[in-house]
């Protein structure tokens, strides 16, 4: 008899405020997305006017940011 897989469901919990305006200079507004699997956190991705930063999890002092020219890039560049 063949073993049934665990299917483990990706969880995306999206942080806003009240408004997202992400166009004005100098915004705190920025759109948090935090990535799960189960209930293990696999990162956080902070989207803003300007850039864009992946945070791993459990890292405090290396993130991934890109401008959105040069994200845009990286995911042409995968796909």
């Amino acid at each position: 008899m063949a073993k049934r897989r665990r299917v483990t469901r990706t969880q995306v919990i999206a942080s806003l405020p009240n408004s997202v305006e992400l166009t004005k200079r100098n915004s705190s507004n920025s759109m948090t997305l935090e990535i799960r699997t189960g209930e293990v956190l696999l990162g956080t991705l902070f989207m803003g006017r300007g850039s864009v930063e992946w945070w791993p999890r459990g890292n405090r002092v290396h993130a991934l940011k890109k401008t959105w020219t040069s994200f845009a890039a990286m995911l042409d560049e995968h796909m």
